[in-house]
């Protein structure tokens, strides 16, 4: 247990800071103007997915880390290999898919205009992304190192650096968009500048120390081979596959409330918060038993893998109830939080109390289905994972939320984001049971990289 809480603590806290940045981000881009943040949020959206592609293969090295570091126990000469060449693909794949992608934004406004966005709103979406694509690099980097820390223990270094992140990134934006009247580029500018020089001061930090000078990426270069990206790909593809189906069933769920109505939009937006707040609770949490769950499965250890999961489960099943239990308990702090309603009144807060108990049982299966799936990472187990969350949330949980919105409007379309969570949840524990079975080996399973 301790050793659970002691890894997932930073990376949560770390989790948290980053959803910091995001709310001060928005938080400006409303001081500049309503278009402004129109534009800037529909930009944030489109580099949120686009990064979630990225994110998600560069993001597995942490787990081939985990597996090496545990192959590294028997065979060290080997295990530390794996480790040196997993950080090289990583690398490469992020310079590549940085290239690629970014180039791609080229073509955002056309399929804005296929979204039947305003023009104006283009155009302030696509100034936001043409500077904020110069954070994709360094961020994803950034990934590279925190995956090596976090698995030789130094988890506590990636909560710093996320909090000298938004330290940095806060007064740069501010200064860049308002004293030097840039505006929404400004903000752009700012988040890039920040990210590139924590980059640089925490690479420098890294590569000073000899645990980690070992796997610098200018040693061994004839170990440089394409094929280090392909076990990035076999495992990222299917991740991020996942995650946009994830969103999916979210945005599905928006664009239902917006069928509703102004006010239930209103309110779904501030339950997406909630949840999101839990989200990057239980991510980071997850992350962490994923790291241990693969250092014992690059070890052959199924006992250990086994013990990793269940004290997991238990962790963030009561983890998950606690914080499901505070917001149903105190709904109005909820409300006075996001200034719902005027003085004197009191109707959006009572909508608010009648949703979030479901909201709040959401928070547990959703902890439930991320911590399976990312423990089934951990065992490089990804293709039927991601077809589980095709039919969780796609089969069940839209369909659900259609028709449970008939019924029920708002407090619907979360009840179908519960099934939808509820079902992935469900499917992927069945399936990390069938692969901790007493008859499952994982010698098979445990493979180098080049």
């Amino acid at each position: 247990m301790k050793k659970i809480l002691s890894l997932a603590a930073p990376l949560i806290v770390s989790q948290l800071i980053s959803m910091a940045l995001v709310l001060t981000d928005v938080w400006m881009m409303a001081q500049l103007s309503m278009s402004d943040l129109a534009g800037g949020g529909l930009g944030a959206s489109v580099y949120t997915f686009v990064f979630l592609i990225a994110g998600s293969t560069v993001g597995c090295v942490a787990n081939l880390i985990a597996i090496a570091y545990g192959q590294s126990v028997a065979r060290p000469k080997f295990g530390l290999k794996q480790v040196r060449l997993a950080v090289k693909g990583a690398l490469m794949l992020a310079v590549l898919l940085t290239v690629i992608l970014t180039t791609a934004f080229v073509f955002a406004p056309d399929f804005l205009r296929v979204a039947q966005q305003p023009e104006e709103v283009i155009a302030v979406a696509m100034i936001y992304l043409d500077t904020l694509k110069w954070a994709m690099l360094p961020t994803l980097l950034l990934l590279i190192l925190r995956g090596l820390t976090s698995n030789y223990g130094d988890a506590k270094s990636v909560m710093i650096m996320s909090l000298v992140t938004v330290i940095l990134n806060v007064p740069f934006s501010y200064w860049l968009a308002f004293t030097l009247d840039w505006g929404i580029a400004g903000l752009g500018i700012g988040t890039a500048l920040a990210a590139t020089l924590v980059l640089i001061g925490y690479a420098t930090w890294v590569f000073k120390r000899p645990v980690y000078y070992r796997f610098a990426p200018w040693l061994h270069l004839e170990e440089y081979n394409w094929r280090l990206m392909l076990p990035l790909l076999s495992m990222g593809i299917p991740i991020a596959i996942a995650g946009a189906l994830e969103m999916g069933l979210i945005y599905g769920g928006t664009l239902m409330a917006g069928f509703i109505g102004v006010t239930a939009l209103a309110l779904h937006q501030i339950l997406l918060q909630c949840l999101s707040f839990t989200w990057n609770i239980n991510f980071g949490f997850s992350q962490a038993a994923a790291i241990l769950v693969g250092k014992e499965f690059g070890n052959d250890n199924l006992i250990g893998v086994k013990a990793v999961a269940k004290r997991s489960f238990a962790l963030v099943t009561v983890l998950s109830a606690v914080l499901a239990v505070v917001f149903i308990v105190w709904p109005d702090a909820i409300a006075s939080l996001f200034q719902l309603d005027g003085e004197g009144e009191h109707a959006l807060t009572d909508m608010l109390s009648s949703l979030i108990w479901v909201v709040a049982l959401c928070f547990v299966v959703d902890a439930w289905q991320l911590l399976a799936i990312n423990l089934l990472r951990g065992m490089k187990i990804v293709k039927l994972p991601t077809l589980m969350t095709a039919i969780g949330y796609w089969a069940f949980g839209l369909p659900a939320a259609w028709w449970l919105m008939a019924r029920y409007e708002l407090a619907g379309i979360w009840g179908g984001i519960l099934v939808g969570l509820a079902v992935t949840g469900l499917l992927l524990l069945a399936q990390l049971i069938v692969e901790l079975r007493p008859s499952k080996t994982l010698k098979d399973n445990v493979v180098g990289i080049g």
